[in-house]
């Protein structure tokens, strides 16, 4: 059985070494994961609670891991994984 999904108006934010970069959009939600155009974040719902005195929105801090692979100065491949950490708010749209 298929979740229901929910259409959301998001705010997230990366941190990274560089500082923060943050991207806006519209996408949807179901009971673990948020879906955009472009990516879906899995497992981060869990990690929001809802905003005290606002109607229908949420927001929390989630990270992912991801596998990198580079070359070093001594032309080896090296393997490493990262945390990125992020923030989330969305509201639901009704």
């Amino acid at each position: 059985m298929e979740e229901e999904r929910k259409r959301v108006k998001f705010s997230l934010t990366k941190f990274t070494k560089k500082g923060p970069f943050r991207f806006n959009g519209y996408g949807e939600i179901d009971n673990e994961n948020l879906y955009t155009k472009d990516k879906t974040y899995e497992d981060c719902i869990r990690y929001c609670h809802k905003v005290l005195n606002s109607a229908n929105e949420y927001k929390g801090s989630f990270s992912e891991f991801e596998e990198i692979s580079f070359e070093n100065q001594k032309h080896q491949m090296v393997e490493l994984e990262i945390e990125n950490c992020y923030q989330l708010w969305f509201k639901i749209l009704t």
